[in-house]
């Protein structure tokens, strides 16, 4: 009987090879290095927005990049370590900064309503629906790569580490745009620009746990 379960774990092992274990440096390095030629191309492909280009760094816009920036990276730290799962790991931490960067879309729904029509001009839509979508497309990168770091990891929360990757690279995404993006308006930066975090990470929430079963 022994003889015989040591054959069949020889067996079972006989195929395996040693894997690399992930290093979260590493994953976080390739995140942020990511997001960095995200923000390169966006920058100079539409170029910097004017009152950047001039030296003259307006208050909202300092603060809405400033709330982006902090939950895209506290979403990507996020998203590495439940890449590698060990026991007593809390992944609870991206809930603050996801909770301040939510004043933002708060604030600019309740300046909506209060301009009525005034806010649906047609110039006004337009350009929040570009930044909608160039932001999105920015996302794509620091998506692909979260993603595939996930694939190479072993989460146990698949759903919630897909949407996580999504809001990180949401928030990276619009972080870059941002940077080109020229309105200084509550109304078009809470909800324009945080639609881009909301969309991509209900994207990731939907596809990724199929892309990362183990």
């Amino acid at each position: 009987m022994e003889q015989g379960s040591n054959t069949l774990i020889a067996t079972l092992v006989a195929d395996l090879e040693p894997v690399r274990p992930l290093g979260f440096a590493e994953g976080l390095a390739w995140a942020l290095g990511a997001a960095g030629v995200t923000v390169a191309a966006v920058v100079g492909l539409f170029g910097l927005r004017p009152q950047l280009a001039a030296g003259v760094i307006e208050p909202l816009h300092l603060i809405a990049c400033g709330l982006f920036l902090g939950l895209a990276v506290a979403a990507s730290v996020t998203v590495v370590g439940m890449s590698r799962p060990q026991i007593g790991n809390d992944h609870e931490g991206w809930r603050w900064a996801a909770g301040m960067a939510a004043l933002l879309p708060l604030a600019g729904v309740v300046v909506a309503i209060s301009r009525g029509r005034d806010g649906l001009a047609p110039e006004s839509l337009r350009h929040g629906a570009e930044c909608f979508a160039i932001a999105g497309l920015a996302s794509l990168l620091v998506f692909a790569l979260l993603v595939g770091w996930l694939r190479r990891g072993a989460p146990t929360a698949p759903d919630r580490a897909g949407m996580l990757a999504g809001v990180a690279a949401g928030s990276f995404g619009i972080l870059a745009f941002s940077l080109h993006c020229p309105i200084d308006d509550i109304a078009h930066v809470g909800i324009w620009h945080s639609a881009v975090v909301l969309a991509v990470g209900a994207a990731g929430r939907l596809a990724v746990p199929r892309l990362i079963r183990w």
